[in-house]
This record gives structure tokens, sequence and C-alpha cells, in this order.
């Protein structure tokens, strides 16, 4: 009996095997993919945490464990003062913002039921639901928040405990993480994780100084126009930006509804601010902060949020863009560079 299979057979369970390991991996990194992506956030955290300490110890001469606790103690205290001030402010434009996006909605509403069509929608909709009362959707929406809540908590309390313990130490963590490669790789392997430090602190100092600028424009524009909430509209546009590109989407949502709310002619306003917030961000900001910080291509960040998204969720699109930095100093060191030979730049320099 022949057992030699034919070279297009060969090629056709080799495929499928290569499909099917793809598949594989793909169900256990979205397994997995909250997790590391929570350690990722802790050591972006670390290497936020590990700048302001190098920098003041280079500063002030003293052991690195006391500038890790001045800076903790500096940070903590501008958190502190920050609330202290501007926590009531906030909290009472916050209040605010909830009391008006229900009645946005509901003007939404009554010009959309002008609408035969979406009359027709409505009632269908009404009409094949699961006979679920609204005091059991409440309890259900309550009970999903208060888990969402804690889980959020306890992310950021895992995020913080990882940042700080690797701050503290770094050398530790990479000396440990060294000592996995061959011998004859490590000068090379410290040399990678020093770009990637490098590439991640001038991201981070980028996106951070970006997102002032943002936020604080943003707020600028909604109070010259007179839309109410302006400081707190500026606030969500300045943490948005984070997630370039995604991020300012969906900040303009909530300043819609609340000039919705407070008139429908102030809905323009907010659209032009928005988008000439963007322009200049795209055109003028961003240009002249990545003349030192790291800069990406539109369509590999829009890749990255999405497949990462698809992944891991909420976190995933949060932690795209830096994971994505981190992927492409690898793919610049460790095959454009050691593989192919070729010299190119890596990002941070």
């Amino acid at each position: 009996m022949d057992t030699n299979f034919h070279p297009y057979t060969k090629r056709v369970f080799i495929a499928g095997a290569a499909v099917l390991a793809f598949v594989l991996v793909l169900l256990v990194l979205q397994r997995v993919a909250s997790v590391l992506l929570l350690i990722f956030a802790g050591i972006l955290l670390a290497v936020f945490l590990d700048s302001l300490t190098s920098f003041l110890q280079e500063r002030t001469g003293l052991a690195r464990g006391w500038c890790l606790g001045l800076v903790v103690l500096l940070l903590s205290t501008a958190f502190a003062a920050s609330g202290w001030f501007a926590g009531p402010p906030i909290n009472d434009q916050i209040s605010r913002l909830i009391e008006r996006i229900p009645s946005a909605i509901e003007r939404i509403q009554a010009t959309l039921a002008q609408y035969e069509w979406v009359r027709n929608l409505l009632v269908a909709s009404s009409g094949s639901g699961q006979g679920i009362s609204f005091s059991r959707q409440a309890m259900s929406f309550v009970a999903g928040g208060i888990t969402n809540t804690i889980g959020a908590l306890a992310s950021g309390l895992v995020v913080l405990i990882i940042g700080l313990y690797a701050a503290a130490t770094p050398s530790v963590y990479i000396n440990g993480a060294i000592r996995l490669l061959p011998p004859t790789r490590r000068i090379r392997g410290r040399e990678v994780v020093r770009a990637l430090g490098k590439a991640l602190r001038w991201w981070l100092l980028g996106r951070i100084a970006s997102m002032a600028v943002v936020g604080a424009l943003t707020a600028t524009g909604l109070w010259i126009a007179g839309v109410p909430l302006a400081f707190v509209l500026g606030l969500i546009a300045a943490l948005l930006s984070f997630v370039p590109y995604i991020g300012p989407i969906a900040s303009v949502v909530p300043a819609a509804l609340v000039a919705l709310a407070d008139s429908p002619n102030k809905v323009l306003y907010v659209l032009i601010i928005y988008w000439a917030v963007q322009l200049l961000e795209s055109y003028l900001i961003t240009p002249l902060i990545q003349e030192r910080a790291v800069s990406l291509p539109p369509a590999v960040l829009i890749s990255a949020q999405v497949i990462i998204g698809i992944l891991a969720g909420a976190i995933g699109v949060l932690m795209a863009t830096p994971l994505a930095v981190v992927l492409i100093v690898l793919i610049q060191m460790l095959y454009i560079a050691d593989t192919l030979g070729d010299s190119v730049p890596t990002l941070g320099e």
C-alpha cells in the first residue's frame, strides 16, 4: 500500500494545519488577552513612574527609592488637591450632564417619531419584547453597573501594584527577562529593552501633552459658544483623546446631547468646535509634539485598535496604541535590522 501523499494533498494538509493552529492561537489569546493587557498597562505605568523617578534622581542625586516615594507623594498630593478644589464643581457638572442626557434623548425620539417608519419600528420592537418588567431591567442594570465598577477598581489596583513594584526595582525584572535569552543574545536583548522603554516614554509624553491641549481647547471653545458643562466636556474630550481617532469621535456624543438639551442650534456649534480642535490637533499640535515624540501611521493605529479591541474589549482599544509601538520596535530591531540586515531608525530615536 502506497503511503506517500500527493504533493497537492500535502499542501492542503499543511494549509489546514496552519489555519487550525492560527484559530487555536486566536482562541487562546482571546481568553488571556485581558489579563496580558492588564499586565501591560502596569508596565506602562511603571515606564511613566520610572521616567519621573529617573528625572528626579538625576537632578537631586537621591537614592532611587526616595525619588520614587517623592514622585508618588507628589502625584498623590496633586490628585488629592485637584479632587479637593475641583471635585465639587466637577461632580455638579457631571450630575447636570446625567440629568440633561435623558431629556436630549427624549427630544431626539420626539423628532424621529414624526416619521411613520420610525413609529412602526418602535411598535414592532415593543411588541416583540419578552415581558420583562421595567423594575427587573432596572435591577439588572444596577447589578451590572456594580459588577463593572468592582471589576474596574480591582483592575486598577492590579495595574497600580504592578506599576509600583516594577518602577521600584526595574533592574530585577529586566535582568530576569534577559536571563531567559541565550548568552550570545543578551547584549542585544538589553538594547531592545532599552529601545522599548525609550519609545514608550516618548509616546506617553506626547500623548499626555496632546490630551492636555485638546482638553483645554475643547473646554474653551464650548465655553465661548455658551454650551453648558464646558469644563467636564473638555475633560471627557481630553481623556478620550488617549485613544487616537476613535476617542475623539466618541467624545462628540455627550457634548452634542448636552447642546441638544439646551438648544438645538448649539449642536452645530459643538460639531464645528470639535472638528476645529481635531483639525488643529492633527495638523498643528501633533506634528509639533511628534518632532520628538513617537509617530505612528493612522492605518496602523486603527487596525491595531480594531483587532485588539475584538480580542480584549475596551481595555484592548485603550492599550492598542502603546502595544503597536512595542510591536513596531520589535519588528524594526529583530526583523528588519537583525534578520534583513537593513538599518532603520527605531521609534523614539
